[in-house]
């Protein structure tokens, strides 16, 4: 959705030419920062001392070397990148100090600080992997041109003797620290040596590893036995069922404990115990034999007693059908079955039998490990101790190793490369010298400087005082503020022409006077701002402060009406200051104060000023006590007859701030004409009076712009309309007609 177009804020070029002519105000003040800025700007190029500059390339070569000092990378090989510590060790104060002494610009005793009275700046950059650029500023042309060589002799002999020293130091510091190290290093030999011997590790780790079977055996023993006891419960569960065939409890013994057999895993070439018959097993020489592949099925021979069983018990089943009982044939068959279920009993009560021999041995088994177990702690732990303390001696071992080798390293090293510099440097030219035109001070910068400076200071200066400016400058500005009205301004003018109110009625309509015309407009604004059902009869004037020209608009405002034909009464009520009289050229021994004090009756205060319909009532001398008076009902009593006799009461007050008066007398008025002062009454002065009247009661008619110099071009162009030119035309063409 597009915005209206009375939504969009409408551009006032006016505002931005008030801003303008704010500034032309102070057009004096600006030309003077102006040429301040300039003239510093002279001052400068004519007083500074000269600068010049020279930048140069210098090809550098880094040689690799084994040594590696704090402030030199190891570097790889010719055209390898020079090390910002480097860099920064060929720019030092050391080296520019030995450059300017061998220049001959210092003596032995002078300091960097004597350096930078003749070069005041040395700029080291690197520009590729072989190349570096010097800048130089110096105060005299010769030094540019020279300084940049006398710094890369003085770095090549810096660096001879500093690697002359640094290798000396470096030999005896090395040397001395080799035979520590080597020291270190038999010290930690003997230690190994003499810790194995205490210490016993062989012995103590072969023990360990004849110990590791103790704590796996022991968690299978416990396994099995619980696994046995489970057996043994599930054994004595059907030894208490009562069953009429005892051969299938024999068989459901056998192929438990079978079953518990086979759990043991039984492997060709594994001891395992030998059936023995019929009989316990009781010696252990006999009960022990090595399992062949023919015997893993003949373990559980019962199974095929169990088989012959089935098939007896189905043969005599089918005998029975042909023979009887004592039938030779059915003897037989009942005998073998006799005979096969004897012989299960007998592989029975050897499973049970070995069995329990079983679960005793597991049981002396179980405690001898137990037993055991706490000499296997005790040398598991004695061996981790032990290792560790072998494996940090020989980790020890080792750093002194590494560092011996480092060390030997360093010292052939040393040893081996006294004859190779670190880096060579060599001048290849300058890039760029300017030793006859200097660097600084520049003429172009110098006055783009100065020129900015200028502006800077003649637009800051003024907007300071312009933000700082708290007086009432225009009439727009002040209605914005306030909120009132400005009914009329009158221009800046001679005192002899604003106190000439002694005039005819007829001047100003037929002698054209621009300065009457704007009391005319006061007084056109004053009759036609008054809403329906109010009048505008009685007419107070006042002011913020003293001093802001509320007199004299007063007499000219009375003046106005009376010139429209009006019966007009000016009444001076500014009782300690009033100066009516003085203004009109009466006398002023009576006048409002002895009214007050009842002294004469009010018509005989009144004073004619020469001009018939025109009265005023001058202060009187002053009285004490009798401002109270003024605000008291016996003084609205006689503005009420002055209402009845004058068509229009012109009531000149005292300021508002400051004093009492006014703000009773605003019950006496039909509305309120407030005179500012331009540029000299401020704006807070203005809101506070403002303010006073209107809780008061006050109806404001509005204000009045005094002392507005149309001279200048700001004021003028607001109120071009206020000034002498188009009433001098008319009264030149008027004066025209006349003649001919």
């Amino acid at each position: 959705m597009q915005p209206s177009l009375e939504s969009k804020p409408n551009f006032d070029p006016t505002h931005l030419i008030s801003k303008a002519f704010g500034y032309l105000k102070h057009f004096r003040l600006m030309l003077i920062m102006l040429a301040f800025g300039l003239l510093a700007g002279i001052s400068y190029f004519l007083f500074a001392i000269p600068t010049f500059q020279a930048r140069s390339l210098v090809y550098y070569q880094a040689f690799g070397t084994a040594v590696k000092d704090s402030e030199v990378q190891a570097v790889g090989g010719p055209g390898a990148g020079l090390s910002r510590g480097l860099l920064t060790r060929f720019s030092s104060q050391r080296i520019q100090l030995g450059a300017a002494r061998r220049l001959g610009l210092l003596g032995e005793e002078e300091t960097y600080e004597d350096l930078l009275e003749n070069v005041p700046g040395v700029r080291v950059n690197i520009v590729d992997s072989q190349h570096l650029e010097v800048t130089v500023l110096a105060y005299d042309p010769e030094i540019v041109k020279t300084f940049c060589q006398a710094m890369i002799d003085e770095f090549r002999e810096f660096q001879e003797s500093s690697w002359t020293e640094f290798r000396d130091e470096a030999l005896e510091r090395y040397a001395l620290q080799l035979t520590e190290l080597e020291e270190k290093v038999r010290d930690g030999m003997t230690s190994l040596s003499q810790m194995e011997r205490e210490q016993q590790l062989t012995e103590v780790t072969i023990e360990q590893q004849s110990l590791l079977e103790i704590p796996k055996q022991l968690v299978e023993t416990r396994e099995r036995i619980f696994r046995m006891e489970e057996v043994s419960r599930e054994l004595g569960k059907l030894d208490e069922t009562d069953s009429e065939d005892e051969t299938d409890e024999v068989i459901a013994v056998l192929s438990l404990l079978s079953s518990f057999e086979k759990e043991a895993f039984v492997k060709v070439g594994d001891l395992v115990r030998r059936p023995n018959g019929t009989m316990p097993v009781v010696s252990s020489k006999s009960t022990q034999t090595v399992v062949q592949p023919k015997n893993v099925e003949g373990i559980e021979s019962w199974r095929e007693l169990e088989k012959q069983k089935r098939i007896l018990e189905t043969e005599i089943k089918d005998a029975a059908v042909k023979f009887l009982p004592d039938h030779p044939r059915m003897k037989e068959l009942t005998g073998k079955l006799v005979d096969a279920k004897r012989a299960l009993a007998a592989e029975m009560k050897v499973l049970r039998e070995k069995f329990q021999l079983e679960y005793e041995q597991l049981q002396q088994k179980q405690i001898n490990l137990e037993a055991r177990m706490p000499e296997y702690l005790s040398v598991t732990e004695e061996l981790g101790l032990s290792s560790q303390a072998y494996s940090s001696i020989e980790q020890t071992q080792d750093m002194w190793n590494k560092a011996r080798i480092q060390l030997s390293d360093k010292l052939a090293a040393i040893t081996f490369s006294e004859e190779n510099d670190w880096v060579q440097m060599r001048f290849k030219g300058h890039t760029s010298l300017r030793d006859e035109i200097p660097l600084s001070p520049n003429k172009m910068k110098i006055i783009i400087l100065s020129t900015m400076i200028g502006v800077a200071g003649a637009l800051g200066i003024p907007t300071l005082l312009n933000f700082f400016d708290t007086s009432a400058t225009n009439l727009y500005q002040l209605e914005d503020y306030t909120g009132l009205k400005g009914i009329g301004v009158v221009p800046l003018s001679k005192k002899s022409e604003l106190e000439n109110v002694n005039r005819s009625q007829a001047q100003g309509s037929s002698i054209p006077n621009y300065l009457l015309e704007c009391f005319r407009i006061i007084r056109a604004s004053i009759i036609f701002n008054v809403k329906p059902g109010e009048q505008s009869q009685v007419v107070l004037v006042t002011s913020a402060r003293p001093q802001e020209g509320k007199t004299t608009i007063a007499a000219n405002l009375a003046w106005a009406f009376f010139s429209l034909g009006e019966r007009v009464l000016l009444v001076d009520c500014d009782l300690r200051r009033g100066r009516q009289h003085g203004l009109l050229g009466i006398e002023n021994q009576v006048g409002v104060t002895t009214v007050l004090m009842s002294e004469i009756s009010p018509s005989d205060a009144i004073v004619n000023t020469g001009l018939e319909g025109f009265d005023v009532i001058p202060r009187g001398p002053v009285i004490p006590g009798a401002t109270e008076l003024l605000c008291q009902d016996g003084f609205q009593d006689t503005v009420n007859k002055w209402r009845e006799e004058y068509d229009r009461v012109i009531l000149d007050c005292p300021p508002v701030l400051g004093l009492s008066e006014s703000g009773p007398l605003q019950r006496l008025a039909d509305g309120t004409l407030l005179v500012i002062r331009a540029e000299t009454t401020s704006r807070k002065d203005v809101g506070n009076t403002i303010n006073f009247l209107q809780k008061a009661g006050a109806h404001m008619f509005g204000f009045v712009l005094n002392s507005v110099d149309l001279s200048k071009a700001g004021n003028y162009y607001h109120y071009y309309y206020y000034s002498a030119p188009y009433y001098d035309q008319l009264d030149a063409e008027t004066q025209g007609h006349i003649k001919p």
